[in-house]
């Protein structure tokens, strides 16, 4: 059956295409800006913890904001907050401040990812959800694969319209383009009508502690946010320092750099495409997202131990994309398993976890790369991605039987 969208998935659609091209400028060269900047890698690690520490105290907060506010309302907001704690983090010099321009950066992000993953639920049907999620991730990577194969060519001719070398002000100049492009978002996502707030009032229970001890004696919940830990810490450790990684071990130029990024965005956007074809084929999304991500761990050690560099591509490149294919269907999966009315505030836990992780992993990745270099990271990260992928087979797989079965299927 042929999926169709309404005119608010379809707009929504079309801001993804837009944010991805600003993290993709984002995520290529802001490392390496800081770096040129003089930034040492330990407190380049303590300035990207602070975004993702933001979930810590935020995070349930802002789930039940989005709930109140409507997620409409929420992702513009939080995209907005983002771009302004993105664009004074290339513009100011202090660190002090740097550091609080990435909290707020992580304030704005995390009020966005609390609210994308429900409003996508809101806008389809269940015959439609599963391709509205791999649609989403597709045409983000999609974005993200010109963002970044347009901003591998950008430090160059930046440089010169500076009249200098290729340094951190031909960076801070393409990372600002990049915002720049991705505030265009807010055009199609203000476009969006406007939903109705009247919502139960037991969906936003008189007392946050009370309401967040009912959703962790869920065992779902529960389960959730500690894998969401050891997948964020697993990550954090060493998946956005890999430009760092190709460009000290393998030398790679800012083209190359940007190349490599965007082809495997390409490869990834055929994967996240395939997914519901191959959850459908295995008649499970966790069987499905727990084989590839094993096989991605298999390419990631290709990557980080290979002391050939256009083997370390292939490695890279397979990692990225069998690690990226299982996103949409476990979005999916962890929406449907929510409980009924909690869906914001479940994505905020999930993404509290998620950030917990990241927070500690930023920082000490900083400090083992300047002491041991990156060996222990692609260690580390394997041992982390092969617990959360035990856990999901062992508890999620069951929830996935259970669900099936109450639908009747």
């Amino acid at each position: 059956m042929k999926a169709t969208f309404g005119r608010s998935a379809k707009l929504y659609l079309t801001a993804t295409i837009f944010t991805g091209i600003a993290f993709s400028f984002w995520e290529l060269f802001f490392n390496i800006y800081m770096i040129s900047s003089g930034v040492g890698k330990d407190t380049l690690g303590l300035i990207r913890s602070i975004s993702a520490l933001m979930a810590l105290p935020l995070g349930l907060p802002l789930g039940k904001l989005a709930d109140r506010i409507g997620y409409r309302k929420s992702l513009i907001m939080g995209l907005g907050i983002a771009f302004i704690g993105m664009t004074m983090q290339v513009i100011l010099k202090a660190p002090a401040l740097i550091i609080l321009m990435a909290a707020v950066q992580g304030t704005g992000l995390m009020l966005y990812h609390v609210a994308a993953s429900p409003f996508i639920m809101k806008s389809s049907t269940p015959e439609n959800r599963a391709v509205f999620f791999s649609l989403t991730y597709s045409l983000t990577t999609l974005a993200g694969m010109v963002g970044n194969l347009v901003a591998g060519q950008l430090p160059g001719l930046a440089a010169r319209i500076l009249g200098q070398n290729i340094g951190a002000s031909a960076y801070r100049l393409v990372i600002l383009t990049g915002i720049f492009l991705g505030l265009l978002c807010l055009i199609p996502l203000s476009l969006i009508k406007k939903e109705n707030l009247i919502q139960p009032k037991e969906a936003f229970p008189p007392s946050p502690i009370l309401s967040l001890k009912k959703l962790f004696s869920n065992r779902f919940v529960s389960l959730l946010f500690i894998r969401n830990v050891m997948v964020g810490l697993g990550a954090a450790l060493l998946i956005p320092y890999l430009n760092v990684f190709f460009r000290e071990e393998h030398k790679l130029s800012d083209q190359s750099l940007g190349l490599l990024f965007a082809l495997s965005s390409f490869l990834v956007i055929i994967g996240t495409t395939l997914a519901p074809w191959l959850a459908r084929k295995m008649h499970s999304k966790i069987n499905t997202v727990n084989i590839t991500q094993i096989i991605s761990i298999a390419f990631m050690l290709v990557l980080g131990f290979s002391p050939l560099l256009w083997l370390a591509q292939i490695g890279y490149l397979m990692r990225t994309v069998f690690m990226q294919l299982s996103s949409p269907l476990l979005d999916n999966f962890n929406m449907e398993a929510s409980p009924p009315g909690q869906q914001s505030t479940v994505a905020g836990l999930k993404w509290i976890g998620w950030q917990i992780g990241q927070a500690i992993g930023l920082y000490v990745s900083g400090l083992v790369q300047v002491r041991y270099g990156f060996t222990p990271l692609f260690i580390a990260t394997s041992i982390l991605y092969l617990a959360s992928i035990f856990l999901a087979h062992k508890h999620f797989r069951p929830i996935e039987k259970e669900l099936a079965l109450s639908r009747g299927k």
